[in-house]
């Protein structure tokens, strides 16, 4: 199996960042009616603080986004487009493009089925996204859930996903980006070395610093730090995601159009 590094998009134009000097999110910070488009981590004596952005992800299970409220409140959104080989999100249209018509950075993502047709999910997700692909890279989402990743060893799945990958990367031009966990990764993925050049997106409910790197990458650009957050424009709950960089590294992230 080829462990070729390709780039995604623009992203390794962005400049790796210094070591962060914040102390560990309290549970105040992470309360909803703290959820702010460019939060501010309070440092202890001595230390620099350190921005990171904030955003969501949204899909059928948020019905109604008010934009006008929340894009006075996040910086960037992603939004499920679909998932196995023909299923497409009902929200994704009209979560789409409120996210354009409000002016906030969007990216795409597919929920990944190891037991199906991989070249027929790479068709169902870019075929969504020819038209429009947003300014962030596309995501390919890979949890194990239910019975799913059963009966496969990590290097037969690690291929399926370098394969859909490829087959992203040949339609839209960009290599996804990886949404995982640790356990999902680590069990499931063997800590593959071909990815560690995609940008990566990490769901770690934590009240650590920042989330701890799966094996290899250098640095997380996206950490899901929640996903029962409450912000303005969104009944219900809502998944919270921090940006690893200032405003300018997220638009360095920007698809190339």
């Amino acid at each position: 199996m080829s462990t070729l590094g390709l780039v995604a998009c623009n992203f390794q134009r962005v400049p790796p960042p210094k070591p962060l000097e914040v102390p560990a999110p309290t549970a105040e910070a992470k309360a909803p009616e703290a959820f702010a488009a460019a939060p501010v981590a309070e440092a202890v004596k001595g230390q620099k603080s350190k921005v990171w952005l904030q955003g969501i992800d949204i899909s059928r299970y948020q019905l109604t986004v008010n934009w006008d409220d929340l894009k006075s409140k996040a910086d960037f959104v992603f939004v499920k487009a679909t998932e196995s080989t023909n299923l497409r999100d009902s929200r994704f249209t009209t979560h789409w493009s409120g996210a354009r018509k409000a002016g906030l950075p969007r990216g795409a993502y597919h929920f990944f089925h190891p037991k199906e047709d991989v070249d027929k999910q790479v068709a169902n997700f870019t075929k969504r996204l020819k038209p429009d692909p947003g300014e962030l890279p596309p995501v390919v989402d890979v949890e194990a859930f239910k019975n799913e990743y059963d009966g496969f060893t990590c290097v037969q799945l690690a291929g399926m996903l370098q394969r859909f990958s490829e087959g992203v990367e040949k339609e839209l031009g960009c290599k996804p980006m990886i949404y995982t966990n640790h356990v999902t990764w680590s069990t499931n993925f063997c800590d593959h070395p071909y990815f560690v050049d995609s940008p990566l997106w990490l769901a770690a409910y934590t009240n650590q610093t920042e989330p701890r790197l799966p094996k290899g990458w250098k640095r997380w650009h996206f950490w899901q730090y929640t996903e029962s957050g409450k912000v303005a424009g969104i009944d219900g709950q809502v998944d919270q995601n921090y940006f690893n960089g200032t405003s300018e590294e997220l638009k360095a992230l920007f698809v190339t159009k």
